[in-house]
Protein backbone atom coordinates (compact mmCIF):
# COMPACT_ATOMS: atom_id res chain seq x y z
CA UNK A 1 0.00 0.00 0.00
CA UNK A 2 1.10 3.58 -0.62
CA UNK A 3 0.96 4.47 3.06
CA UNK A 4 3.65 1.91 3.86
CA UNK A 5 6.33 4.30 2.61
CA UNK A 6 5.23 7.15 4.88
CA UNK A 7 7.51 7.76 7.82
CA UNK A 8 5.78 6.85 11.11
CA UNK A 9 6.34 10.37 12.44
CA UNK A 10 4.63 12.09 9.53
CA UNK A 11 0.89 11.80 10.11
CA UNK A 12 0.82 12.15 13.88
CA UNK A 13 3.42 14.92 13.93
CA UNK A 14 1.63 17.07 11.40
CA UNK A 15 -1.66 16.72 13.21
CA UNK A 16 -0.12 17.51 16.58
CA UNK A 17 2.35 20.23 15.62
CA UNK A 18 0.66 22.12 12.80
CA UNK A 19 -0.60 24.74 15.26
CA UNK A 20 2.76 25.35 16.94
CA UNK A 21 3.68 28.99 17.57
CA UNK A 22 7.10 30.59 17.46
CA UNK A 23 7.28 30.46 21.25
CA UNK A 24 6.39 26.75 21.18
CA UNK A 25 9.26 26.12 18.78
CA UNK A 26 11.57 28.15 21.00
CA UNK A 27 10.56 26.32 24.17
CA UNK A 28 11.07 22.97 22.45
CA UNK A 29 14.41 24.20 21.11
CA UNK A 30 15.50 24.91 24.67
CA UNK A 31 14.84 21.30 25.68
CA UNK A 32 16.75 20.03 22.66
CA UNK A 33 19.63 22.49 23.00
CA UNK A 34 20.10 21.87 26.73
CA UNK A 35 20.16 18.13 26.07
CA UNK A 36 22.54 18.61 23.13
CA UNK A 37 24.97 20.67 25.23
CA UNK A 38 24.90 18.32 28.20
CA UNK A 39 25.22 15.20 26.02
CA UNK A 40 28.24 16.52 24.14
CA UNK A 41 29.95 17.69 27.33
CA UNK A 42 29.58 14.23 28.84
CA UNK A 43 30.74 12.53 25.64
CA UNK A 44 33.74 14.87 25.52
CA UNK A 45 34.75 13.75 29.01
CA UNK A 46 33.77 16.89 30.93
CA UNK A 47 33.55 15.49 34.47
CA UNK A 48 32.28 18.85 35.74
CA UNK A 49 29.56 19.19 33.09
CA UNK A 50 26.53 21.02 34.51
CA UNK A 51 23.31 19.02 34.76
CA UNK A 52 20.61 19.78 32.23
CA UNK A 53 18.58 21.46 34.96
CA UNK A 54 21.44 23.87 35.69
CA UNK A 55 21.44 25.18 32.13
CA UNK A 56 18.25 27.20 32.61
CA UNK A 57 16.60 29.34 35.24
CA UNK A 58 13.99 27.56 37.40
CA UNK A 59 10.50 27.86 35.93
CA UNK A 60 11.70 28.37 32.34
CA UNK A 61 9.01 27.12 29.87
CA UNK A 62 9.92 23.86 28.15
CA UNK A 63 6.70 22.83 26.35
CA UNK A 64 4.74 21.70 24.54
CA UNK A 65 6.04 18.12 24.79
CA UNK A 66 7.52 16.50 21.69
CA UNK A 67 7.12 12.99 20.40
CA UNK A 68 10.18 10.92 19.50
CA UNK A 69 12.58 13.18 21.38
CA UNK A 70 15.28 10.51 21.40
CA UNK A 71 15.15 10.18 17.62
CA UNK A 72 15.36 13.95 17.21
CA UNK A 73 18.30 14.10 19.63
CA UNK A 74 20.04 11.32 17.70
CA UNK A 75 19.73 13.27 14.45
CA UNK A 76 21.11 16.39 16.13
CA UNK A 77 23.97 14.33 17.54
CA UNK A 78 24.89 12.91 14.13
CA UNK A 79 25.24 16.35 12.57
CA UNK A 80 27.16 17.54 15.63
CA UNK A 81 29.60 14.65 15.18
CA UNK A 82 30.27 15.79 11.62
CA UNK A 83 30.87 19.35 12.81
CA UNK A 84 33.50 18.01 15.20
CA UNK A 85 35.46 17.03 12.07
CA UNK A 86 34.92 20.31 10.19
CA UNK A 87 38.25 22.15 10.45
CA UNK A 88 36.85 25.43 9.15
CA UNK A 89 34.14 25.70 11.75
CA UNK A 90 36.58 24.61 14.48
CA UNK A 91 38.98 27.37 13.49
CA UNK A 92 36.14 29.86 13.35
CA UNK A 93 34.83 29.05 16.81
CA UNK A 94 38.29 29.02 18.37
CA UNK A 95 38.64 32.74 17.62
CA UNK A 96 35.52 33.80 19.50
CA UNK A 97 35.81 34.72 23.19
CA UNK A 98 33.06 33.21 25.38
CA UNK A 99 32.10 36.65 26.64
CA UNK A 100 31.66 38.15 23.18
CA UNK A 101 29.05 40.95 23.26
CA UNK A 102 25.44 40.00 22.65
CA UNK A 103 25.28 41.93 19.39
CA UNK A 104 28.43 40.24 18.10
CA UNK A 105 26.93 36.87 18.93
CA UNK A 106 23.74 37.73 17.08
CA UNK A 107 25.74 38.91 14.06
CA UNK A 108 27.61 35.60 13.96
CA UNK A 109 24.40 33.59 14.30
CA UNK A 110 22.74 35.71 11.62
CA UNK A 111 25.58 35.05 9.21
CA UNK A 112 24.75 31.34 9.36
CA UNK A 113 21.60 32.24 7.41
CA UNK A 114 22.78 35.38 5.62
CA UNK A 115 21.84 33.95 2.21
CA UNK A 116 18.30 33.16 3.46
CA UNK A 117 18.83 29.45 2.93
CA UNK A 118 17.57 27.32 5.80
CA UNK A 119 18.25 23.64 6.42
CA UNK A 120 18.76 21.34 9.37
CA UNK A 121 22.53 21.38 8.97
CA UNK A 122 22.62 25.11 9.61
CA UNK A 123 20.17 24.89 12.51
CA UNK A 124 22.35 22.28 14.19
CA UNK A 125 25.44 24.37 13.41
CA UNK A 126 23.79 27.04 15.59
CA UNK A 127 23.33 24.47 18.38
CA UNK A 128 26.94 23.40 17.97
CA UNK A 129 28.12 27.01 18.13
CA UNK A 130 26.27 27.42 21.45
CA UNK A 131 27.83 24.21 22.76
CA UNK A 132 31.38 25.28 21.94
CA UNK A 133 30.81 28.68 23.54
CA UNK A 134 29.43 26.92 26.63
CA UNK A 135 32.60 24.81 26.81
CA UNK A 136 34.60 28.02 27.12
CA UNK A 137 32.42 29.12 30.05
CA UNK A 138 32.16 25.93 32.10
CA UNK A 139 32.82 27.75 35.36
CA UNK A 140 30.28 30.50 34.59
CA UNK A 141 26.78 29.03 34.59
CA UNK A 142 25.10 32.46 34.22
CA UNK A 143 27.10 33.05 31.01
CA UNK A 144 26.14 29.61 29.65
CA UNK A 145 22.49 30.39 30.39
CA UNK A 146 22.85 33.73 28.59
CA UNK A 147 24.35 32.03 25.51
CA UNK A 148 21.49 29.53 25.47
CA UNK A 149 18.94 32.32 25.78
CA UNK A 150 20.55 34.20 22.88
CA UNK A 151 20.29 31.11 20.67
CA UNK A 152 16.68 30.46 21.65
CA UNK A 153 15.70 34.09 21.03
CA UNK A 154 17.41 33.96 17.64
CA UNK A 155 15.52 30.77 16.74
CA UNK A 156 12.20 32.31 17.79
CA UNK A 157 12.84 35.49 15.81
CA UNK A 158 14.49 34.09 12.68
CA UNK A 159 14.27 30.32 12.33
CA UNK A 160 10.95 29.29 13.92
CA UNK A 161 8.78 30.09 10.85
CA UNK A 162 10.90 27.74 8.75
CA UNK A 163 10.66 24.97 11.35
CA UNK A 164 6.88 25.46 11.63
CA UNK A 165 6.59 25.12 7.85
CA UNK A 166 8.41 21.78 8.08
CA UNK A 167 5.89 20.60 10.67
CA UNK A 168 8.03 21.00 13.80
CA UNK A 169 11.30 19.64 15.15
CA UNK A 170 10.29 16.07 14.33
CA UNK A 171 10.86 16.83 10.64
CA UNK A 172 14.60 16.52 11.18
CA UNK A 173 14.11 12.78 11.72
CA UNK A 174 12.37 12.37 8.38
CA UNK A 175 14.89 14.58 6.58
CA UNK A 176 17.81 12.73 8.09
CA UNK A 177 16.42 9.38 7.01
CA UNK A 178 18.50 8.93 3.84
CA UNK A 179 22.28 8.96 3.35
CA UNK A 180 22.01 11.64 0.65
CA UNK A 181 20.21 13.99 3.00
CA UNK A 182 22.67 13.27 5.79
CA UNK A 183 25.53 14.35 3.55
CA UNK A 184 23.66 17.45 2.32
CA UNK A 185 22.80 18.50 5.86
CA UNK A 186 26.42 18.42 6.90
CA UNK A 187 28.15 19.70 3.77
CA UNK A 188 26.20 22.96 3.83
CA UNK A 189 27.91 23.84 7.11
CA UNK A 190 31.15 24.23 5.18
CA UNK A 191 29.52 27.12 3.36
CA UNK A 192 28.42 28.53 6.70
CA UNK A 193 31.89 28.30 8.17
CA UNK A 194 33.52 29.90 5.13
CA UNK A 195 31.15 32.86 5.26
CA UNK A 196 31.14 33.31 9.02
CA UNK A 197 34.91 33.30 9.39
CA UNK A 198 34.95 36.79 7.84
CA UNK A 199 33.31 38.11 10.98
CA UNK A 200 36.10 37.19 13.31
CA UNK A 201 38.56 39.83 12.27
CA UNK A 202 36.91 41.99 14.92
CA UNK A 203 38.05 39.53 17.59
CA UNK A 204 41.70 39.44 16.52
Amino acid sequence: MATSSIHPLSTNRRKLERQLSRDDIGNQARVLLNGFIHDRMVRDGMTDAPAVEELQEPGTPVGPPMEHVQEIARALRCIGDELDRDEKIQSMIAKIPPDAPHQSFLKIAGDFFSDNIYNWGRVVALFYFAYRMALKALDRIPLIRAIINWVINFIVDKVAPWIIERGGWGAIVEYFGTPANQVAAVMITGVVASAAVLLYKSFN
